[in-house]
């Protein structure tokens, strides 16, 4: 019986030193180019100072470098998200001015074509009266229509497309 025992503390010890035996030595050196090496054995005739590294922080400084890798990466995911969502929501507000810069177009269009027609037109004038458009006025309009049609109706350039401008 008394055998049996110590079969059984026997491993139970072992166990219990088996961490003690397991810590590494380590020994940190400079070179004679000044360079910092670390090693199990350091170069004969070269003054090394003993370091201890202890298996138990090495595990517990693995978990942490995980969970910061965990992190950053949650971080650089919510940051892609962010990013595309942007980016959408750009997309969506060019569309938006390309259809208003569509019906500017159409709408800069008609009134040139109906200057160009030759029809009587009208505008208000100070004083709140219709005034007819003749001579020079009418030139001046329609010059005025030309232009804001090749404003509107042009296509963009790619920079100012992109910038949004």
């Amino acid at each position: 019986m008394r055998c049996l025992k110590s079969t059984a503390v026997l491993p139970l010890l072992t166990l219990l030193v088996l961490p003690l035996a397991v810590q590494a030595q380590v020994y940190k050196w400079r070179d004679a180019a000044g360079n910092i090496h670390y090693g199990d054995q350091p170069p004969a005739g070269t003054p090394a100072q003993p370091r201890k590294l202890d298996p138990a922080n090495a595990a517990s400084a693995d978990a942490a470098a995980a969970q910061k890798a965990a992190a950053d990466q949650r971080l650089d995911a919510a940051k892609r998200a962010s990013e595309a969502k942007e980016k959408a929501a750009d997309t969506e507000r060019e569309r938006a001015q390309e259809a208003q810069r569509a019906k500017a177009c159409e709408r800069s269009r008609t009134n040139l074509e109906g200057l160009e027609s030759g029809q009587i037109r009208f505008r208000m004038g100070a004083n709140g009266e219709r005034e007819a458009l003749d001579g020079a006025v009418r030139d001046a309009e329609l010059n005025e229509a030309r232009r804001i049609v090749d404003a509107n109706c042009s296509p963009r350039p790619a920079a100012a497309a992109k910038s949004g401008k």
